[in-house]
């Protein structure tokens, strides 16, 4: 077995990058395509109340490892991808089995858009602006950056760098501190709309999302039947490139009420693993009716560099800042990261990352660092 996972990397970092190509006749075609996404590193978490600390050997292939099938048939396209850790009916909760990432289908109306239906990213999914990949490239988020990844079933409308969609409401109510709902809580179509505009020199996106969740409250109340949460968010995007594209700027923020009930914001802290733990969810309703909500303001900065055709470096950090009405303080997570990725051939990467975290609870104080590196092979 040893041998022959040594001969695949040999035969990848010889060969160019491809997808598998099954069938091409100029309008209609059919490829596979794949990525295997492992790690190997050490972790060293501090917990300042406990005055512990945690030393962690990290290795493992990360649950975005995927292979799918994309095919176009004249103005119909689509595209199945199943994940080695995914849910594939909720979005939200985490699955623990191989699951479907992608499964849509789309029809283009040419120069007045495509529609689409089916599981894919959201509107507000904001990948391609920072790299970090702790977390399951996840892009910083919970420490100034945003979900990468956001995939729910839904009907798309795009035209023109514009995505309007009404996605599949998955939105999870915990009573946490409250009291919570009767009914288990009624939620409405969730609307999720984003712009984006892309040349050779500039990526720019901003996008929005809204829903809400209500229902009866369980308490011995009785001038108050319903109560309403709201969560939304919004979430701006922008990376330019510079020097004929050897270098580029990304700056992104984001801020949004009670994100975490649709799974595209958390508020977190690092032990020293590749993996955040959530704080908690706060989200709340009290027997009168009032809501504790969970206000999450973020931004996130990177600046690369392309050494050559085969090494880069890129730096950056984040910062966001929870505020959290059913606590009496604020929280704030930050982070920085170093990362030298080197392209081995456009199957083969490796990705080398050093990674200090932050997280400031009242008196506690959370910090972490994590020095590893991701096997990337793609195809």
């Amino acid at each position: 077995m040893k041998k022959v996972l040594l001969t695949l990397i040999a035969v990848l970092m010889a060969v160019p990058a491809f997808a598998i190509e099954v069938y091409n006749n100029g309008e209609n075609a059919v490829d596979i395509y794949g990525t295997l996404r492992g790690y190997i590193g050490y972790g060293h978490g501090v917990d300042g109340v406990s005055d512990t600390t945690d030393d962690n050997f990290l290795y493992g292939i990360q649950g975005n490892s995927r292979i799918g099938v994309r095919l176009k048939v004249g103005n119909f396209s689509g595209q199945v991808e199943l994940g080695a850790v995914e849910a594939t009916l909720y979005g939200r909760s985490t699955g623990s089995n191989v699951g479907l990432r992608q499964a849509w289908g789309a029809y283009s109306f040419g120069n007045a858009g495509a529609l689409l239906a089916g599981k894919t990213d959201t509107p507000t999914a904001m990948g391609g602006f920072i790299s970090d990949i702790m977390d399951t490239d996840g892009g910083l988020n919970g420490f100034g950056g945003s979900t990468t990844g956001s995939r729910r079933f839904q009907i798309q409308y795009n035209v023109a760098g514009l995505s309007i969609a009404l996605i599949e409401n998955d939105m999870a109510y915990g009573p946490g501190v409250s009291y919570g709902y009767t009914d288990g809580g009624e939620t409405i179509p969730r609307l999720g709309l984003s712009y984006t505009y892309k040349n050779p020199s500039l990526l720019v996106k901003v996008a929005a999302t809204y829903s809400a969740l209500n229902g009866t409250i369980n308490a011995p109340v009785s001038d108050t039947r319903w109560a309403t949460v709201h969560a939304f968010g919004v979430a701006l995007g922008l990376k330019p490139t510079f020097m004929d594209g050897k270098m580029w700027l990304s700056v992104l923020a984001r801020y949004g009420m009670n994100e975490e009930l649709y799974g595209e914001a958390k508020t977190v802290y690092n032990g020293g693993l590749m993996a955040h733990s959530s704080i908690g969810n706060y989200v709340g309703v009290q027997a009168d009716g009032t809501v504790d909500n969970v206000q999450r303001a973020a931004v996130a900065l990177e600046l690369g560099y392309n050494v050559n055709d085969m090494i880069a470096v890129i730096v950056g950090g984040g910062y966001q800042h929870s505020m959290i009405d059913a606590l009496t303080y604020d929280v704030g997570s930050y982070a920085v990261f170093l990362q030298a990725p080197i392209k081995i051939s456009g199957n083969f990467a490796l990705i080398p990352q050093f990674t200090y975290t932050g997280t400031r609870l009242d008196s506690d104080n959370k910090d972490s660092l994590v020095l590893a590196m991701q096997a990337r092979i793609t195809f």
